[in-house]
């Protein structure tokens, strides 16, 4: 286990090097000059080595000195600005959500002003591009994912169903639409997401069977598939999460004739403890009220 210098000598180091005085850093810290002086006698042991010299009435940093401030300063820094990052999560009306990016785009973010009608009083954090594994109240309240944690500790709901469509630009679409399964597939290049490489489960087979078709761009970010699809670049098997507004907006269309195909539902999760605020409990009865009304919890 390495040896680590006491905080109060570090602070009393950093203070002593900005303001190049054991005087002045011990006025700015509440301390006697000679506990200032002791905390660097205290450092030096520490490094080995020297890190003031006397000036005059004042002090200088040597050149080992002065190396080792810039790692102070840089460490305190980090100290001091975790703590404003962790700030947030000491007020009440603060929920912090884990989800697919998805779900935040596709599902929440076209929901937010409803939220704010709802439930403007609360500060949403969203954390995406995580795998949540289990469910700690304090830094997890809610998880949004297709993946289920079944535990004693862990209140799990079905939130979503999903399906994953053929998409395409309105051009493309309008050139397609007459167009029979499965030959509209050799009528524009296929944009394929690398997590799911065959494109579509029944893709294999067909080709099997002696269909032909082309790829014109492999990605890792579906969303990357729907911008492509968009700007008229082939067809697409997204998620409707995925698909999202520009599914609403009408910059990209489904081909009806091309059959989708069932993805793992969406499950909200929490801790099956109590709430650490009625601001949790308030967005998780939010979300499940608002999937409910859909009917059968569809994305659709």
């Amino acid at each position: 286990m390495r040896r680590l210098p006491p905080l109060q000598a570090l602070l009393a180091f950093d203070a002593a090097a900005r303001l190049g005085s054991f005087t002045r850093a011990a006025q700015e810290l509440a301390l006697t000059q000679s506990a200032i002086s002791h905390q660097i006698q205290q450092l030096e042991e520490w490094t080995g080595q020297p890190l003031f010299r006397r000036i005059g009435r004042g002090v200088a940093l040597t050149a080992a000195g002065s190396l080792y401030a810039q790692t102070v300063t840089a460490a305190l820094t980090t100290l001091a600005d975790g703590r404003d990052r962790i700030e947030p999560y000491g007020n009440p009306d603060s929920v912090i959500v884990v989800c697919t990016a998805e779900f935040a785009s596709g599902w929440l973010m076209p929901r937010m002003r409803a939220f704010s009608e709802a439930l403007g009083n609360i500060e949403v954090w969203l954390v995406t591009g995580e795998d949540v594994n289990e469910i700690d109240r304090v830094d997890v309240d809610l998880v949004v994912s297709p993946k289920e944690i079944r535990t004693p500790e862990v209140v799990c709901e079905h939130l979503l169903d999903e399906e994953a469509v053929a998409i395409c630009g309105p051009a493309t679409e309008r050139r397609l639409r007459s167009v029979p399964f499965p030959d509209v597939l050799t009528q524009a290049p296929l944009l394929v997401h690398e997590a799911r490489p065959e494109w579509a489960p029944w893709l294999p087979d067909l080709r099997r069977n002696g269909l032909r078709t082309r790829r014109a761009m492999t990605v890792s970010d579906p969303r990357f598939l729907v911008a492509a699809a968009g700007q008229e670049l082939g067809i697409a098997m997204v998620s409707r999460l995925a698909a999202g507004d520009a599914l609403t907006s009408g910059r990209i269309k489904v081909l009806p004739q091309v059959p989708g195909f069932a993805l793992a539902p969406l499950w909200l999760m929490r801790s099956a403890q109590p709430a650490r605020s009625a601001a949790v409990n308030a967005v998780h009865e939010w979300m499940l009220r608002l999937s409910r009304s859909q009917g059968d919890g569809s994305t659709r």
